[in-house]
């Protein structure tokens, strides 16, 4: 769909029609790649040397995230309707079927959380005067709102450009493949730097997933669209075409008219969305249903806003090592069971695999006394 923006330039109104997607970034933003990177040759031994000095660079600066999260405070507590909390950018890895404790299946999908630091942390003053989208978003209805940018997913700091890597380096965290913004309030700030865990979440709480959908490529309006075509006999190279397309009168197409091109590859937020089971060694969330995009897509994910599923109580501003509670362990717990307590976090609605799906008591087992048949049988045959 064409929109429309009316702008005012040296005192007159220009109309600009915006497109429905952006494939390529903006002309006015600094280039992430660094073009020279082919171009620079380095021998064998060099290049060893250069990869054991990023390697140590990475880790040290990720003990130094975590630490900044340790030392950050943190505690469980309410929160409050106006409140933002930051989000997590995860990795869709595939979808996998769950059993409740009475037996119906559940399709969920995994989303790993792929080390997550906190970037920058812009005002709402500071973000209002720089950005165009600050002057919209900056100020709103709950009040003043940061922008909290977050990184996600470690990478050679050699593929990017200097400009690029400024932001990481300022931050104190390692160079990141990708960057996702998130509106936070006040009382909910991050600090700059910490890690951020797929604890940030808990078990039963519903959650928006913010993403690009499945990129169909150039499609034609039967499968963009879903039109019935043209009629199968009688017609020549037509099968598929839409027709006629209105051209009557100004002989033009006019903005919005559905027509063959590309399909997919848009931005879609899904909300409500139930954290039903989480793997804090792989740092996996198991959501119930489906999220937009492909497998290996990255997506946004945030608390879900709408007022009877929004989160009342959790990790305030995230969730720290400080917060990590040891779970009791009981006698007759089996050595799996005890395993499972501390790698996983399941929601009571699951059915849990560790325990017997049928039970029987003393009770419940009582042998029938009844004839054998079997030997009456087989007197019948001797005859």
């Amino acid at each position: 769909m064409a929109s429309r923006q009316i702008m005012a330039s040296g005192g007159l109104i220009t109309q600009v029609r915006g497109r429905r997607r952006t494939l390529t970034p903006a002309p006015w933003l600094p280039p992430v790649n660094d073009e020279n990177t082919n171009k620079n040759v380095l021998d064998s031994s060099t290049k060893s040397l250069l990869d054991e000095v990023i390697t140590a660079d990475i880790v040290n600066t990720v003990k130094k995230g975590v630490d900044a999260s340790s030392e950050a405070t943190a505690s469980i507590s309410e929160i409050p309707f106006t409140s933002r909390r930051v989000g997590l950018i995860v990795r869709k890895i595939g979808m996998i079927p769950q059993w409740t404790s009475v037996g119906n299946r559940i399709l969920c999908t995994m989303l790993h959380v792929e080390e997550n630091n906190v970037v920058s942390v812009v005002s709402p003053d500071d973000w209002y005067r720089n950005s165009l989208v600050g002057k919209r978003k900056a100020f709103n209805r709950l009040g003043p709102m940061w922008k909290v940018t977050v990184g996600a997913v470690n990478d050679d700091a050699n593929k990017y450009s200097h400009i690029y890597r400024r932001q990481f380096l300022k931050a104190g965290v390692p160079v990141k493949q990708q960057l996702g913004s998130f509106l936070v309030s006040e009382d909910a700030l991050p600090v700059v730097g910490q890690y951020l865990d797929a604890r940030h979440f808990t078990i039963g709480q519903f959650i928006s997933a913010s993403g690009r959908t499945v990129d169909w490529g150039f499609q034609g309006g039967m499968h963009r669209w879903g039109m019935r075509g043209q009629p199968s006999r009688r017609t020549t190279k037509s099968h598929r075409r839409i027709g006629s397309v209105g051209s009557v009168g100004d002989a033009r197409i006019w903005p919005g008219k559905r027509m063959p091109g590309h399909m997919g590859y848009e931005w879609v937020t899904v909300s409500g969305l139930e954290v039903l089971r989480m793997n804090i060694d792989k740092q996996v969330i198991y959501v119930k249903g489906s999220v937009p995009g492909d497998v290996g897509e990255l997506l946004l994910l945030k608390d879900c806003v709408q007022q009877e599923k929004k989160l009342t109580s959790g990790p305030m501003p995230t969730w720290t090592p400080s917060l990590e509670t040891i779970p009791e362990e009981s006698e007759d717990q089996s050595p799996l069971q005890k395993e499972l307590l501390y790698r996983e976090a399941v929601s009571p609605k699951l059915f849990r695999f560790t325990s017997p799906s049928v039970l029987f008591s003393d009770a419940d087992v009582k042998k029938v006394a009844g004839r054998d048949k079997t030997k009456a049988k087989i007197a019948k045959v001797k005859k």
